[in-house]
């Protein structure tokens, strides 16, 4: 099935080039932090970084915030310089926005959002998204900046339109617990997705884990170093423009498309994976495997080494 492959960039990734140490730091002083406490039309919060109006939330400026409780129809909008990097951990945090994103990270240089100890949380979009402002907002968690999420607590995220969680540049997520159901797909980053580690049950109408930059073909590119997974999709499993790298990480696929996708090269170092259904298992100009373990169902081809309708594969 060569036709369906396109000719992607390869990118060379250096595993230990992939996360800093503030990734994967899921602490936080709450003496210091600020807190923002949500409720209808009553939302708090004592910080002048914090503007409140009717049920949008704004941060404005660099630092650490605690938001708990719940917003039947608000969002959370981080406007800050683009110098300057946010927290944002969630402590039982309810939030649903009918028309754009809980959280929009409009401008920031780095956003962490780190889910509390123990805690629940839930975001969603129920309704097709309203444009607020010039930049095409389509997911439940939607970023202009780097986004990386992390924490011990667990997030569940449910887009009846559009994307889960989608950064413009840079997706990391380190840890946490993720149960993403989206009409689109359900992770996505357009420089790239990288996961060192979480639990994650996705999905999606389209691509479980996506990465694309159509723009700069030394970006979107995708890299797992561990992690479990269990992916429904309705297209890929999980698709990337250019290199995708699967260094560890427990796998369970269904899905109507590949399981695995590059329009480059596809390396899997390790991991084990179990791919219950697929048109094909795993798809890329080029696929190496160096260790790990792959089962596979397709109703094509197993494994598909091809480069578009006038290239070659390997």
């Amino acid at each position: 099935d060569s036709t369906n492959a396109s000719s992607g960039s390869s990118i060379s990734i250096n595993a230990d080039e992939m996360f800093t140490d503030r990734d994967k730091e899921i602490g936080y002083d709450e003496s210091t932090s600020v807190k923002i406490t949500l409720a209808d039309q009553a939302s708090s919060s004592d910080s002048s970084s914090v503007s409140i109006e009717n049920d949008t939330i704004t941060i404005h400026d660099e630092g650490t915030y605690i938001l708990s409780g719940s917003l039947s129809n608000g969002q959370i909008i981080v406007d800050a310089d683009d110098s300057e990097k946010v927290q944002l951990v969630l402590n039982g945090a309810i939030i649903n926005c009918d028309t754009s994103a809980a959280i929009y990270v409009r401008s920031a240089d780095k956003v962490f959002l780190t889910l509390a100890p123990d805690s629940e949380n839930s975001l969603s979009v129920k309704n097709d998204y309203i444009a607020i402002d010039d930049n095409n907002v389509d997911a439940v968690i939607f970023s202009k900046s780097d986004l990386t999420l992390n924490g011990t607590g667990s997030l569940q995220v449910n887009a009846a339109y559009g994307h889960g969680i989608l950064s413009k540049d840079d997706l990391k997520i380190t840890s946490g617990n993720y149960n993403v159901t989206a009409a689109s797909s359900a992770l996505s980053g357009k420089d790239s997705v990288r996961i060192a580690d979480g639990t994650f049950t996705l999905k999606a109408g389209s691509d479980g884990i996506h990465s694309e930059n159509s723009d700069d073909e030394s970006e979107g590119f995708l890299y797992i170093a561990g992690g479990t997974f269990e992916i429904h999709a309705e297209s890929d499993g999980i698709d990337a423009s250019s290199t995708l790298q699967v260094d560890g990480g427990t796998f369970t696929i269904a899905v109507d498309d590949d399981a695995f996708h590059s329009d480059a090269d596809l390396l899997i170092n390790g991991g084990d994976i179990d791919i219950t259904e697929s048109y094909e298992g795993l798809e890329a100009q080029t696929i190496t495997m160096n260790d790990g373990t792959v089962t596979l169902c397709a109703t094509d081809d197993g494994l598909n080494a091809a480069g578009g309708n006038d290239q070659s594969g390997f």
